[in-house]
């Protein structure tokens, strides 16, 4: 299976996206669904991050495969595209479980109390 060719990028309304490059040209950046990187602060003070899809796979009909993908085309004069550094691997794997949801009974043994599991992207100081 080849490599993902992921980018983290800041839009021009001043949103940290993520995603997965599908193309891109001299002038312009295709990705393949994005997502809106948040981070609260919560009220134990320690920051909490969560990835919210630019547009739900829900919305779009599926195509071969039962595949529901959306892709977003950024003009690169509007965009800052993030270079040097490597995201976080958690944050991969929350995208992953985000654009590719495996749907789990709530009753299995893993979700026995049907409660969402939690997910730490930091270590507890």
């Amino acid at each position: 299976m080849a490599e993902k060719n992921y980018i983290t990028f800041i839009d021009n309304a001043g949103r940290a996206i993520f995603g997965e490059v599908d193309t891109e040209t001299d002038v312009s950046l295709k990705v393949k669904n994005p997502v809106m990187i948040t981070v609260q602060q919560q009220q134990n003070g320690q920051m909490a991050v969560q990835l919210f899809p630019l547009f739900f796979q829900e919305f779009v009909v599926p195509g071969e495969g039962d595949v529901r993908n959306n892709f977003f085309t950024y003009p690169k004069s509007g965009i800052a595209v993030g270079s040097d550094f490597e995201i976080e691997p958690r944050i991969v794997e929350q995208y992953q479980r985000i654009v590719t949801p495996q749907l789990v009974a709530a009753d299995t043994p893993n979700n026995e109390g049907g409660e969402p599991e939690v997910i730490k992207l930091f270590d507890d100081e």
